[in-house]
């Protein structure tokens, strides 16, 4: 409501009492300033009053009278002069008076301004704190909004591969993968990325000792950032998964398979051994217990019989340790959480957390689809010498990856020797920072390089085009090998530097190597771009690097054998390609072609890919039986009788093959 300036100010001088008194400036003396003034004033006057009296009283003793009082002054002009200085002084008493009220109402003003200040003061501070809150709130709600709109429209994947049989394999995941699932485990494999960037310290190894409690991926070994590192870089490693007893024994085991191997003659050859299937290794041909209680005579010759039994089950159970490490060890739980099964088996990455870090789901019943789990689908060991030959840029076919190609996996790469490089050293769990680089000389090494991000890349499908990948083979299969020759698309699988370089230098723009130690491990996307780096490239780029010119090109020589074991795993609905083939599961039962691996297992009665998650299998029979169990059990079977007559009709085909290459 508005109100009148003027009326209002009568009101107000209404309102003041009757004996209210105002000083010279129209200020407001309030009771007590105007008490004490009055008394000052009084007593001023009392004095004088008094002085006068008293002077009168001594006139009149001496009798002068009025006349008596002018003798004190020489003339009338003094006396005059004498009252103006009474005037004077009192004048300056009413201005004192008005001073003393002016300083009590400044002190007033101050109060009032310092009240004002500390209100503004008060209403600045709360004003942030207030506004930090409101945002807060606005921030939970769009949180919580963005939860429900991704809930409602969870949708199935759409596989940007330019493949009939991507297409295909498509409607597969749909009804075997529940959608939210889908986005996180496949969606990253079909979509493209243009602007790829290296993270800060692309080298960085995990230290398994120095994990984070906090994990809950892997049984505690892998954190949701490592998970986001391998799906966006497509490549994680760690140290410290294997223990030490266990490289010993595969220390061992190696260098008897390489004792035991063919002397290598042919040069051009890119491994001086390969060796499939290094999981069946160490399975022993037939057991007879009564062996075990027979007394031994002198001319008995089953005594002989049973020491060479003897020796043999002490071999036996030295490359039993590629098996260990395949099936038993830590790393099937980590390439198994690495494809996000362990969320599709328990319905979700909410219930794998501990129920403390799940209060909201508390109360909720967690579903286990024992259907989800993780099967070896090919191991191989594999060892390079000093041979110049390697294989370029690329990514494994069937020979070495038997899935079609729509189907997911992660291949576990162990070092089974140090293989250094001497550009920077990465350590613990922590970043790779410039003062944990160190400068090293290192003997020349055959190791392993990684094109990072080159699984999602806008241009790998031309790279599959190139190295007629497996992405490239027809829906249906090939019917023979002369179709297999005819058909096929690229300029082969290692030639991506003469065929298409300016996707090799793509891929070299990403290239890393590891400083690798005995026992690490590097997890890697099954289509991510990989190579051998060779002793005598080795060399050449730690010289590059560390400026030493080198003005001819020299032959690198070592008698250093690298040793690498190699596990492809994969989910068990993966399915072996249809049509001519050189698998040995298909060659045994050429029905099995087109088959998912579990449906291979269950018909077969036969582990040609075995189970490794999330039950692992036992080698020994209990009373209980289980069906991961059971099917272990064949696994006698299959290495000697059924896996033996495969690889004499795979042989027959790979010259069939060879003889048709050489031809054309």
């Amino acid at each position: 409501m508005c109100t009148d300036t003027d009326n209002n100010d009568e009101l107000n001088m209404n309102n003041f009492d009757e004996g209210t008194t105002f000083d010279s400036s129209g200020e407001m003396i309030d009771d007590e300033e105007e008490e004490y003034s009055s008394s000052i004033s009084r007593s001023s006057r009392s004095d004088s009053n008094s002085s006068s009296i008293g002077s009168s009283s001594d006139d009149d003793s001496s009798s002068g009278g009025d006349d008596d009082i002018m003798d004190d002054y020489e003339s009338e002009g003094e006396a005059d002069a004498a009252y103006e200085a009474y005037g004077e002084l009192m004048g300056h008493e009413d201005e004192l008076f008005v001073s003393m009220n002016n300083t009590i109402n400044d002190d007033n003003s101050d109060t009032i301004e310092r009240q004002v200040t500390i209100r503004r003061q008060v209403i600045v501070l709360a004003l942030p704190i207030l506004l930090i809150i409101l945002l807060t709130n606005f921030a939970y709600a769009g949180y919580q909004l963005l939860q429900l709109s991704k809930d409602s429209n969870d949708k199935s994947i759409v596989d940007k591969n330019n493949n009939d049989n991507d297409a295909t394999s498509t409607t597969r995941y749909q009804q075997f993968y529940p959608a939210n699932v889908q986005e996180k485990v496949y969606t990253h494999n079909a979509q493209d990325i243009d602007d790829y960037q290296l993270p800060k310290h692309p080298e960085r190894i995990y230290k398994h000792a120095s994990l984070s409690s906090k994990n809950y991926r892997a049984g505690g070994i892998l954190s949701d950032e490592m998970l986001h590192r391998y799906e966006e870089d497509g490549v994680l490693v760690i140290r410290n998964l294997i223990s030490p007893k266990l490289l010993d024994r595969l220390d061992t085991a190696s260098q008897m398979l390489i004792n035991n191997g063919k002397d290598r003659t042919r040069k051009r050859k890119q491994f001086h051994m390969v060796k499939n299937g290094a999981i069946f290794l160490g399975i022993p041909s037939s057991t007879n217990e009564n062996d075990d209680n027979k007394v031994c005579g002198s001319e008995d010759a089953s005594c002989e019989a049973k020491a060479d039994k003897s020796t043999e089950d002490d071999n036996n159970i030295i490359l039993s340790s590629f098996r260990d490490l395949a099936m038993y060890s830590k790393i099937p739980r980590v390439a198994a959480s690495l494809l996000r099964l362990d969320e599709l088996r328990v319905g979700g990455e909410d219930n794998l957390k501990h129920k403390k870090r799940r209060r909201q789901h508390e109360e909720e019943d967690v579903t286990i689809d024992d259907s989800i789990n993780l099967r070896i689908s090919r191991d191989i060991f594999l060892t390079k010498d000093d041979d110049d030959y390697a294989c370029g840029w690329h990514v494994d076919d069937t020979g070495f990856w038997p899935n079609v190609a729509s189907d997911p996996g992660v291949n576990a790469w162990i070092a089974l020797d140090d293989m250094p490089w001497e550009i920077t050293s990465s350590s613990d769990s922590s970043m790779t920072t410039a003062a944990d680089k160190k400068t090293q000389k290192c003997d020349p090494v055959a190791t392993f390089a990684l094109s990072l991000g080159s699984h999602r890349s806008s241009w790998r499908h031309e790279a599959y085009d190139v190295t007629g990948s497996t992405h490239t083979n027809p829906p249906e299969g090939y019917k023979s090998a002369a179709d297999l020759i005819q058909r096929r698309r690229g300029s082969g699988t290692c030639n991506i530097e003469s065929s298409a370089p300016n996707l090799y230098e793509k891929l070299e723009q990403n290239k890393v190597i590891y400083d690798l130690k005995k026992g690490d491990v590097i997890f890697h996307d099954r289509w991510l771009f990989h190579r051998t780096v060779t002793v005598g490239e080795y060399d050449k780029m730690t010289r590059e690097k560390s400026g030493e010119q080198q003005h001819e090109e020299k032959k690198i020589q070592t008698d250093k054998i690298f040793k690498r074991y190699s596990i492809r795993y994969a989910p068990g609905s993966s399915r072996i390609p249809p049509g001519y083939g050189v698998e040995l599961s298909v060659l045994h039962d050429e029905t099995n072609a087109n088959k998912t691996l579990d449906t291979i297992v269950e018909k077969s009665g036969s582990p040609w890919y075995p189970k490794v998650w999330p039950h692992v299998l036992k080698t020994k029979p209990i009373s209980s039986k289980t069906a991961d169990e059971e099917e272990i059990e064949g696994i006698t079977d299959l290495v000697h009788n059924k896996i033996p007559r495969a690889e004499v009709l795979q042989k027959e085909r790979k010259k069939e093959i060879q003889r048709l290459l050489q031809r054309g």
